[in-house]
């Protein structure tokens, strides 16, 4: 299939979930095309009739040559190729993300506040059907996606250029916006799993189902809170109440809903704030037209290129990620401890020491839940950069530290039930038994591995779920 874009507004979650995660061809509509042209003529009318004015990157060059105005062969000689950038090295940007960064980068076109021609538009778009270059993740401690951007678009766009183009591709916030936007799309079936592992753990501690009543729903006052615990409350449903404890569970399985609620909020707030980034204007400078400046429009210098949106969002999803990584291990060691449990059943130390391992993953998780605050740049006017590449690799390190981690929780809690005899609620009882499958009781250390691996994958987002909207379990 292919996603047909026709403004900004079409640069949606969803749609990037579909090019970027699940491989979908994308095209812009004739009507977008005609604008985007007719644009780029009054953008080259205007630059016409102030040559000898200093417009940013477009009549000057960048960063300190910004001071001079062009003559007439140096600014045909600039307007060939993108601005210098510096470069760095380490380990990559995913494909996808990069894939969301080329549909971000649409945005200032579409907005008409970038003036690429209709040919450098579609060259653009050619992209997404190649394999792209490499593009190194950490080392990014300029204002914007400078860095990035170049090793994205420089081999692709490089002397190829005019007038405008080259700092309308080079500079902004594209890849800081998809960067939020790969988060979100990560955290949406996190928190399906996160309810189901809190579940198949309550119920192997025998926590009682007082613990998840609807009275809770209206008590708590958060509609984020009491969505997770009606989610769990129907996974546990059963109508045999017998090896409940009569008295609390520990903290952590009572804190669980609640904390699940806030990931909820926390997951809503990054889908709204990924949502405005990937849809907003981000260039400096920016083009206004005549219609909303005549005679002939304007050229604007601005902060765009630093999204405030997306680091401190990013850092509110790894620090609440961080957090429930705390509660499952937490969990692991009751239920691991518990007298009914592994403990009890297991004919010696295994599974059950999986609680190392456990506690492993939180602290990976609480490492990773740090403050990402903006850096302090180099001498001149470059003075401050911003830290969102680096919030994206905390939040995707304290995400998938928490992935294994549930898978953690699944394994230990699936054995402690088979082993007792203990029934397994209907809702859960499918998802335990794929679990046990991959996991079997019984398994030899040597294998233990590529079976906890093998459930990591089970329980990770299915790519045609990535589109999915946080909602109401839909298990039933």
């Amino acid at each position: 299939m292919t996603v047909l874009i026709d403004s900004s507004d079409d640069l949606t979650l969803d749609n990037i979930a579909r090019v970027a995660w699940m491989g979908e061809q994308c095209s812009i509509s004739d009507r977008a095309l005609s604008v985007i042209r007719s644009r780029r003529q009054e953008f080259v009318d205007f630059v016409e009739q102030n040559a000898d004015r200093h417009l940013y990157g477009i009549t000057t060059k960048h960063h300190v040559g910004a001071k001079s105005v062009l003559g007439d062969d140096g600014r045909a000689e600039f307007a060939t190729r993108l601005p210098s950038t510096p470069a760095t090295v380490g380990p990559r940007l995913p494909e996808r993300l990069l894939r969301a960064a080329v549909l971000a980068r649409l945005a200032d076109v579409l907005n008409g506040t970038a003036c690429l021609r209709v040919e450098t538009v579609h060259r653009l778009l050619d992209l997404l059907e190649t394999d792209l270059p490499p593009v190194p993740a950490r080392g990014n401690g300029e204002p914007g996606d400078i860095i990035p951007l170049g090793h994205l678009l420089r081999t692709h766009f490089d002397g190829t250029l005019e007038i405008g183009e080259g700092m309308a591709l080079i500079n902004g916030s594209p890849v800081a916006a998809a960067a939020l936007g790969d988060a979100a799309l990560a955290g949406r079936h996190r928190i399906t799993v996160m309810e189901q592992m809190m579940a198949l753990g309550a119920v192997a501690i025998h926590a009682p189902a007082a613990h998840y009543a609807p009275e809770l729903e209206a008590a708590w006052r958060d509609e984020h809170q009491a969505e997770a615990i009606h989610n769990i409350r129907r996974l546990i449903e059963t109508d045999d109440h017998s090896s409940e404890l009569p008295y609390q569970a520990p903290v952590s399985f009572r804190s669980g809903p609640r904390v699940i609620g806030w990931a909820r909020r926390a997951q809503a707030a990054a889908e709204e704030c990924a949502e405005i980034a990937l849809s907003a204007s981000s260039n400096n400078p920016i083009f206004v037209g005549p219609a909303i400046h005549p005679p002939l429009g304007a050229v604007l210098s601005n902060g765009g290129y630093h999204n405030p949106l997306v680091a401190p969002s990013l850092d509110s999803l790894a620090r609440t990620w961080a957090d429930v990584c705390q509660l499952v291990t937490a969990q692991v060691n009751r239920i691991v401890e518990d007298p009914r449990g592994l403990v009890a059943t297991e004919p010696e130390s295994q599974v059950s020491l999986l609680y190392m391992t456990s506690a492993g993953w939180a602290e990976e998780a609480r490492a990773a839940a740090t403050t990402s605050l903006i850096g302090l740049g180099g001498a001149g006017q470059t003075d401050t950069g911003t830290p969102d590449l680096l919030a994206w690799r905390k939040a995707h390190d304290a995400g998938a530290a928490l992935d294994n981690n549930l898978a953690v929780l699944g394994i230990v809690a699936s054995h402690t039930l088979a082993r007792s005899g203990q029934s397994v609620p209907r809702r859960l009882a499918a998802l335990s038994r794929q679990i046990l499958r991959r996991f079997p009781v019984g398994s030899a250390p040597v294998d233990f591995g590529a079976q906890l691996e093998s459930v990591v994958d089970l329980l990770s987002r299915p790519r045609d779920d990535a589109a999915a909207p946080v909602s109401e379990l839909a298990t039933t």
